[in-house]
């Protein structure tokens, strides 16, 4: 008879109990046949009822063990999935995913010998101190051309016989239909598919599916295939376009008129912005020089300068209108208000003001017109330094516009308590403080919008955003000082020749301003601007045009920003007109021709 040392351990007590020489001698052997019996039988139950399960129900975990079952796995590696898709208003593919494949190397696996190294990296057009360098790369996936075009693809040839460690695979890459056109809104992303520059960088959150975690993995054949964490081979996921709120054909008019504009003036660079100014939408908005999203420079700043954006200018005569309509609003003025402007010149503590065009008694509307820096001077100390400066920040001269663009600029204004008098008198007309062509762009479409601040919108805007518009709007000047001042800036252009288009009533004031050189310790370089409104009796779009730096002397706004703005305009209202998106009435009577050189270039 067998017998049980108290000696034994757990595990030898119980595998002598289940033994079946034992069971003989033990009385309870009855009742150990049972319990194994049924140990077996429901292990038996339960590895059918999982075959079963797994053979009959299509699951995630059946599918991802059938795919895997005849796989190795090699590598793990990070895909990007496609962006959504950038539209203009109207639907035009502005920037675009499209399949395209991917080239990459398993350091692994790579041959030990340099004669092949030699001979793949002459069929594939790879270094080949790059391909030997991989060799002792820590990383075992390492890509070789990222998103090739099928020319380069098909440049490759077969990689059957270097399979073990190359290989292909597809991803999405990101085009753009219009190459140069709207470059800097647009923006580009980088191999990985994540935005860089632009919208693409600004709303990327909105743009992008989450890149998807794939294994590297070796079918039964020997080939690398791609499986992501629930077994596709694809993913299927995607995002609703995004929709801008550019026109593309309006941006074309306005690209091409700044470029000819800019080459004429021999500027540095320039900025262009339409603007519907009944609801803060950008209809265009163009930097020069430029250039093209499928082929981004890396080395050259100048041309991925967002110049409207980025870009800080002295006002020069262009500001004027903002404080003309601030102070009608406020009551301290009139249009009939006589301003003696003493023959041109005044001194004021810490200098003289003077005018180009010397008068010696001007009413609002004159001011206006000969663009009086004495004038200007004088209806500001009306308003005060307090009042002056509240009327700047809240037509948002010294606050971002919003867009969210890297390097925005924000405005420069000093507050008032630190002001010399030379100081308010030289902001007064323009100078001492900057803005962006942007800032300018809002603050016209303020001005002449109904005196409300709608903010910049570049994305589309819809009745439902409108309706569910929450909070009181901005109001800077009144609905009725909004018209006086858009009829006012109408009879400005009405009266000179400056950024005429024939008939349609056209509102501006063009502006010189100086630009500072600090190496120079002076004002050196010139910017040519224009601030228009079309139509001026009522207003529907603001264009501003900016050439910097300009060359051809003399630099006159009106002699050569005028222009652009006229070019632009034109184009615009055929366009919209013939789009039936609004119309404009012919002014019969607007720009006759008039023997009046003498006023032609007002600043």
């Amino acid at each position: 008879m067998a017998t049980f040392s108290q000696n034994k351990s757990v595990f030898q007590k119980i595998k002598d109990y289940f033994n079946p020489k034992n069971i003989k001698f033990n009385p309870n052997y009855q009742k150990r046949a049972i319990v194994m019996s049924g140990i077996f039988f429901v292990a038996l139950i339960l590895i059918l009822g999982r075959f079963a399960w797994l053979s009959v129900f299509s699951t995630p975990l059946r599918s991802k063990l059938l795919a895997t079952g005849s796989r190795q796995f090699e590598t793990s590696v990070t895909l990007s999935n496609p962006r959504a898709t950038i539209t203009d208003r109207n639907g035009k593919v502005l920037a675009v995913s499209v399949p395209s494949t991917s080239l990459f190397l398993l350091t692994r696996k790579m041959p030990k010998d340099k004669e092949t190294l030699e001979i793949v990296a002459k069929q594939i057009k790879v270094p080949l101190q790059d391909l030997l360098s991989y060799r002792n790369d820590k990383k075992n996936f390492i890509w070789l051309k990222r998103q090739m075009t099928q020319s380069e693809f098909n440049q490759l040839g077969s990689l059957k016989k270097w399979k073990l460690f190359l290989d292909t695979v597809d991803e999405p890459k990101r085009i753009y239909p219009e190459k140069d056109i709207a470059s800097h809104l647009i923006g580009f992303v980088g191999s990985d598919g994540q935005g860089l520059e632009g919208v693409e960088k600004v709303y990327n959150n909105r743009l992008t599916v989450k890149s998807t975690k794939a294994d590297v993995t070796r079918d039964a054949r020997g080939r690398y295939v791609m499986v992501s964490p629930n077994g596709a081979s694809k993913p299927s996921l995607s995002v609703p376009n995004l929709k801008l709120s550019v026109d593309i054909s309006i941006q074309h008019f306005t690209q091409n008129a700044l470029r000819d504009g800019a080459i004429r003036s021999k500027a540095k660079g320039g900025s262009a912005i339409v603007i519907d100014v009944t609801t803060g939408e950008l209809l265009a908005i163009a930097s020069y020089p430029t250039y093209d999203l499928n082929n981004p420079p890396n080395n050259d700043p100048e041309s991925r300068r967002f110049r409207p954006i980025m870009d800080a200018i002295e006002l020069g005569s262009v500001a004027k209108p903002m404080w003309i309509a601030k102070a009608l609003d406020l009551g301290i003025i009139s249009p009939q208000t006589k301003f003696d402007v003493s023959g041109g010149k005044m001194p004021v503590p810490g200098g003289i003001i003077r005018d180009d065009h010397p008068m010696t008694i001007l009413d609002t509307q004159g001011v206006l017109r000969y663009s009086s820096n004495l004038g200007m001077y004088k209806i500001s100390q009306k308003a005060g330094r307090e009042r002056f400066y509240d009327s700047l920040m809240k037509v948002g001269f010294g606050r971002s516009p919003g867009t969210g663009f890297p390097g925005e600029w924000k405005g420069r204004i000093h507050k008032p308590e630190t002001w010399s008098e030379m100081r308010f008198a030289n902001m007064s007309f323009g100078q001492g403080f900057a803005i962006s062509p942007l800032q300018l762009a809002h603050a016209v479409s303020i001005l002449t919008g109904g005196g409300v601040d709608r903010g910049v919108n570049l994305l589309a805007t819809s009745v439902e955003d409108e309706k569910n518009f929450v909070g009181p709007p901005l109001q800077f000047i009144s609905k009725e000082t909004s018209k006086l001042i858009s009829t006012m800036m109408g009879k400005v252009t009405e009266e000179s020749n400056a950024g005429r288009i024939p008939g349609v009533l056209v509102g501006g004031k063009t502006g010189t301003a100086q630009i500072w050189s600090q190496k120079d310790k002076a004002y050196s370089e010139r910017t040519a601007v224009f601030e228009g409104i079309i139509p001026a009796n009522n207003p529907k779009l603001a264009i501003i045009v900016v050439l910097d730096e300009v060359k051809v002397r003399p630099a006159y706004g009106a002699l050569l920003a005028g222009p652009v703005f006229a070019e632009i305009g034109r184009k615009t209202v055929d366009y919209l007109n013939s789009q039936g998106v609004f119309s404009v009435e012919p002014y019969a009577n607007a720009y006759l021709e008039r023997n009046s050189s003498k006023n032609t270039h007002l600043e």
